[in-house]
């Protein structure tokens, strides 16, 4: 489950990772739409945000270069929203 085998013979071994709409789009209130976040600003480099990274955990190993990801069933808004309302104390 979550290997790109189906998808990508060449590399079966690779990961699938689900990233839903509400992580990458913004709500425009002044123009009224949807607003990707998502940039392509490097010509061979990514970046990972913490966008991508809500609802994963992710273990970064170092030492033998990779990265793990498994579906996290934390709610980061729930989180967010607690931690803001502790600072309001």
């Amino acid at each position: 489950v979550g290997l790109a085998g189906l998808v990508d013979a060449k590399n079966p071994r690779d990961i699938l990772v689900a990233m839903p709409a509400t992580h990458y789009m913004e709500y425009s209130v002044e123009y009224d739409i949807y607003k990707p976040r998502i940039y392509f600003r490097q010509k061979s480099d990514a970046v990972l945000g913490a966008n991508f990274m809500m609802g994963h955990d992710i273990l970064f190993d170092a030492e033998k270069g990779r990265i793990g990801f498994s579906e996290s069933d934390c709610d980061y808004m729930s989180i967010v929203q607690n931690a803001a309302s502790s600072t309001r104390d």
